[in-house]
């Protein structure tokens, strides 16, 4: 009797180790995440500054808390919305295409290649929080219509912090802040994305 309990712990710490063993070796990662929020230029803020983004990034997984970050981002501004009830199933919307950081300028577009150290913290047994700190490569362009109005590209400040859930089957889900210094552009944003490792 006292065999066949040994056995069996035997065998389920192996398999215990052996799967702890299988999620160590996964230290790739490929994610994605939409942000939204808001941009600064030359500490000019006005309501209807707004962007969003799509975010595509690569981890490399060196042990359980850290890993590198490579990463590109495309942004653009958002545009504000406004729609009006007109009768019980019909609404008109029109885009407020209003001028953005005082400017007579009506577009912003941005690039970001990221390189950066990731850090996380295990909250439970598949959460954990997350922080992100690095450098990212910009190019950015503000205008209006075809005019430029300002553009620059250089080397600035890229932060993220935030919340991760992993699946035991390699997927995970977060949602954090993001922070991009681009010189005289600064933005912020809500971030929601999707990853899985391998």
């Amino acid at each position: 009797m006292k065999i066949r309990s040994i056995i069996s712990l035997v065998l389920l710490n192996t398999v215990s180790f052996t799967s702890l063993a299988e999620q160590q070796d996964e230290t790739h990662r490929l994610g994605a995440q939409l942000q939204g929020g808001s941009a600064e230029y030359k500490n000019s803020s006005q309501d209807g500054d707004g962007v969003g983004s799509v975010y595509l990034y690569y981890n490399y997984q060196f042990d359980s808390t850290w890993a590198l970050e490579l990463g590109v981002n495309r942004a653009r501004e958002a545009d504000d919305w406004d729609c009006k009830d007109i009768t019980k199933n019909k609404f008109i919307c029109n885009r407020n295409d209003a001028l953005l950081f005082n400017l007579d300028a009506n577009k912003l577009d941005y690039n970001n290649f990221v390189v950066a150290a990731k850090g996380q913290y295990q909250v439970t047994d598949n959460s954990y929080f997350y922080g992100k700190l690095g450098a990212q490569r910009y190019d950015y362009e503000i205008a209006k219509n075809s005019k430029v109005v300002a553009q620059n590209d250089g080397v600035g400040l890229f932060a993220e912090a935030g919340w991760q859930y992993d699946w035991s089957n390699g997927f995970a889900f977060n949602v954090g802040w993001q922070y991009m210094d681009m010189g005289d552009l600064d933005t912020s944003s809500l971030a929601i994305g999707g990853s899985y490792r391998f």
